[in-house]
């Protein structure tokens, strides 16, 4: 009788970690959907005397998020001279955004301090990729 109460209770304990697991791998994948960067989605900044790079985020895709990661790394280069925004398709100014401009994830617009669209960038490798882009625009 003491033999079968093990099992059980090995059982139980296999259950519980197994659950465990799971819910950290669910708050793991969660925490991974989480913006990545802190860049505002005002469009109201475009034409405000600085150029300003926008860029489309379709939350369906994984390739906005490679490109939010590169202009992370170039944004303390350029935060002075310009606006780094990221407007999401989950909006209906988002969508516009995309309409207008015929733009989809990760795709960059380049505005200059008018607010005119200069140049886009479609879905950059890399952050030598928008370095080169924002200097022949510029």
């Amino acid at each position: 009788m003491n033999n079968s109460a093990q099992p059980s209770a090995r059982a139980r304990l296999v259950r519980v970690l197994v659950t465990l697991a799971c819910l950290v791998v669910v708050a793991t994948i969660l925490w991974q959907l989480l913006p990545k960067a802190a860049f505002s989605s005002d469009l109201s900044q475009v034409g405000q005397g600085r150029p300003a790079l926008v860029m489309l985020r379709e939350v369906n895709f994984v390739g906005g998020d490679r490109v939010i990661e590169h202009m992370l790394e170039i944004y303390p280069d350029y935060e002075q001279n310009m606006v780094f925004l990221v407007v999401h398709t989950g909006n209906p100014t988002g969508q516009n955004f995309a309409a207008e401009h015929g733009v989809t994830d990760g795709d960059l617009v380049l505005f200059d301090a008018e607010g005119n669209a200069q140049s886009q960038l479609s879905q950059p490798s890399g952050t030598n990729d928008i370095r080169q882009f924002l200097q022949q625009a510029l």
